[in-house]
This record gives structure tokens, C-alpha cells and sequence, in this order.
């Protein structure tokens, strides 16, 4: 007797499940992928109407089930702005604004009240640009947000400071030649200066050069880390130092090392 072959009919059921789970569109930049936890949280959002959106994306606390992350976000104002939905654009904006708002207290020490609202406007410029862009250029702010901000506002700092530049050159008084060392300021467990602090420093600052004091300022105000070695750039945590200028860590640690010797230096004159 030949073998008999069963066919199974399809579950209706999961047939209709399948239909009706929603889809989520890839991201398409470098291959970027968002978090698992991210997609679900959009997925779950994905039907409500305008006023439930909004309403649940003002919900601020990540323990709670209803809970929508930035880069949720993030998806849902692109996906707003593609409709020409622009309530729900603004409204989900706002709230993704009032998020960053805690971000930039702590930002930018260092430069004068005036200099950290030019920046901090800097910055919200660049991340409307990307939001908003008919391209992929804003992927990154799907997968990790906050990383993403971080370096805008590393970029905001370095572009500001290339204004107080002078024409004399780093690389002409530093080199990995010079003796390695730990700079007085390294020694400190938390190497990110006060307010009150950088104020005390500010004239002395100006004294140092340029892309010194831009260095000084991105370690001790911003608290970028100093890295080992020269690496390209890519979608890791954290921009270090010697990333951000293209040398050794070793590099890194001697500027910081003339940077305080300057400063003492500075100082010695004062009194």
C-alpha cells in the first residue's frame, strides 16, 4: 500500500495573525539595526490613534509597560512627518525636546551662558536636520539616541572652539616622543571639573592654546574618555579622545600634561 500523505490545512487563525501583525520598516543605513526592545515598543504603539500616541509618549517612567523610548520616538515623528501628519510631528517632538532638556544641564561647562545656549541650539538644529531628512542620515538615532546626542554635542564643541583657534600648532611643541605622564588633573577620580571650578580657570583658559584648550575642555567639562589608540570612528558607545584627534592615547595624555603646566604656569604669574 502505498504511503499515505496527510496535508495539514492552515490554521485560519494564524493565517490572520499573520496578516495582521504589524511591520516595522528596517532601517537601511549601514546596516543599523534597532533593539529588540525598541521594536516592540513600536510595535505596540503602531495602532493607536493621534491622541493615545502622544499620550503614551508622554509617559516618562521606563518601568512602566506603556513606556516609549526615544528612539520609539524617534520612528514615530519620521513616520508623522511622512504622513504630513504635523500635530502629531510637533507634539511628538516636543516631548522628545522636553527628554533632552535634562541631557544639556550638564553640558557644555566651561563656556559662558551665552556660548551654551548658541550650542545647545547648535545641537537641536543638527537633530531636527537628521530627524527630519527625506534620507537615512538619522538611522543612528533609532538604535542609540542618547550616543547620538552625545556626539552631536562633542561636534558642537569642537566646531566652537575651531573660532578661538590660533595659528600656532600643536603639533609643533607635542610629540610622542616627549616623556609620558599623568597630568595633576588625571589624579582626580572625577575628572570632570565643576562649575565653579572652570570659572576659576576661565581667564587661565584663555591663556592656553586653542586646540589645547579645546582638549581640556572636552576631558574635564565634557568627560569625554582618552582611548588608547587611533581607530576609525564607528558605531561603538563612546567617542574618546584620541579618536576625536586622530593620535595615541599616549598623545593625548602629554597634551593634557602641557595643559597643566601652562596652567600652573598661568597662575605663578597671577600671584
Amino acid at each position: 500500500m502505498a504511503d499515505q500523505v496527510t496535508h495539514t490545512a492552515p490554521d485560519p487563525a494564524k493565517s490572520e495573525n499573520s496578516r495582521n501583525t504589524p511591520v516595522v520598516e528596517p532601517l537601511t543605513r549601514r546596516q543599523y539595526k534597532r533593539l529588540s526592545a525598541t521594536e516592540r515598543q513600536i510595535v505596540s504603539a503602531l495602532s493607536l490613534n493621534e491622541p493615545a500616541l502622544v499620550a503614551r509618549a508622554r509617559i516618562r517612567g521606563e518601568d512602566s509597560r506603556e513606556f516609549l523610548c526615544a528612539e520609539a520616538l524617534v520612528y514615530f515623528i519620521r513616520r508623522a512627518d511622512r504622513r504630513d501628519d504635523r500635530k502629531s510631528r510637533e507634539a511628538l517632538f516636543r516631548e522628545l525636546l522636553e527628554r533632552c532638556t535634562p541631557f544639556f544641564r550638564g553640558k557644555f561647562r566651561g563656556f559662558n551662558e551665552d556660548a551654551r545656549e548658541d550650542l545647545q541650539s547648535e545641537v537641536l538644529k543638527g537633530v531636527v536636520e537628521d530627524l527630519l531628512a527625506d534620507d537615512d542620515r538619522g538611522d543612528f538615532m533609532q538604535v542609540r539616541f542618547w550616543t547620538y546626542l552625545e556626539r552631536k554635542s562633542i561636534d558642537a564643541c569642537r566646531a566652537a572652539s575651531r573660532h578661538l583657534r590660533a595659528t600656532e600648532s600643536l603639533n609643533e611643541t607635542i610629540s610622542d616622543d616627549e616623556a609620558d605622564g599623568r597630568t595633576k588633573l588625571e589624579t582626580i577620580t572625577d575628572e570632570r571639573l565643576g562649575p565653579e571650578q572652570l570659572a576659576t580657570l576661565g581667564q587661565a583658559l584663555e591663556s592656553l592654546p586653542p586646540e589645547l584648550r579645546e582638549l581640556f575642555l572636552l576631558r574635564h567639562a565634557v568627560g569625554m574618555k582618552i582611548g588608547e589608540d587611533v581607530s576609525m570612528i564607528g558605531d561603538s558607545e563612546e567617542l574618546t579622545l584620541a579618536e576625536h584627534f586622530k593620535c595615541t592615547g599616549r598623545t593625548i595624555r602629554n597634551r593634557l600634561k602641557e595643559a597643566d603646566r601652562l596652567l600652573a604656569g598661568f597662575r605663578e604669574k597671577k600671584r
